[in-house]
């Protein structure tokens, strides 16, 4: 039997309607379950996805390494969404990086391509695009609260319902300088923790093969392009020689 794991949170945000009234689970609470696989549970009792639980916290470890490399400190948060998406963003003052459903199944077991889009959004927060983006935009506020019975059933330890959860999510595209800064970051992040930084190169490639009928939210806030790909090419060079 595969143990299940509650939503931790539900994101209310009103106005942002990529992230409204989405699931979320902590990936330090889904990576501490005893067992092999564990189902991430919907509203409706029905599983999502069921995910590795080895997996999970290979992701949570080169997470806290990248972090590290960063000086930044963020909770990983895994989001409920069916379209690929990854994103930076405050809960309750806090800072998250956010991978969801989608983007999670897409990269299956791929830890080169899980260190590139933490890379890339944990240098949003390092390079301080996600502040400036709030200065551009509005922030939207929204509530997160509990549902179900919290990780704890699912044999996770140190979970426990969160009520009263106050949440800030930052809805504002990046300008194509945070995106090159925040490439040529990641590439840094990568090569400091041992991790093939062609890895961004083949994320890139493997979300322009998307079918054309899917929604891509991950690129509209951060576009690709065959020519971003090739400059993500010049730069990891560029690194790679640098003695």
């Amino acid at each position: 039997m595969i143990p299940l794991a509650f939503a931790m949170l539900v994101l209310v945000l009103s106005g942002c309607s990529a992230l409204q009234n989405k699931l979320v689970w902590r990936a330090r609470d889904v990576a501490l379950t005893p067992a092999p696989t564990i189902g991430l549970q919907g509203r409706n009792q029905q599983i999502l996805v069921t995910v590795r639980t080895p997996t999970i916290q290979r992701l949570l470890l080169a997470h806290l390494r990248i972090t590290r490399s960063a000086g930044i400190q963020a909770e990983l948060v895994i989001v409920e969404g069916d379209e690929p998406n990854a994103f930076a963003g405050l809960m309750n003052g806090q800072r998250v990086i956010g991978i969801n459903i989608a983007m999670l199944k897409l990269i299956g077991d791929d830890m080169e391509l899980f260190a590139a889009l933490l890379g890339h959004e944990t240098a949003h927060w390092a390079k301080g695009h996600v502040d400036a983006g709030s200065l551009r935009s509005t922030t939207i506020q929204g509530i997160g609260t509990a549902i179900g019975v919290g990780l704890g059933a699912a044999g996770v330890p140190a979970a426990g319902l969160i009520t009263g959860l106050g949440a800030d999510m930052i809805d504002a595209s990046y300008s194509r300088d945070d995106e090159r800064e925040a490439d040529a970051a990641s590439v840094d992040y990568m090569l400091a923790n041992g991790f093939d930084p062609a890895g961004a190169v083949r994320l890139h490639e493997k979300l322009l093969k998307l079918p054309g009928g899917v929604r891509i939210p991950f690129l509209s806030s951060h576009p690709s392009s065959e020519e971003r790909i090739e400059n993500l090419k010049k730069i990891i060079e560029a690194k790679q020689s640098q003695p």
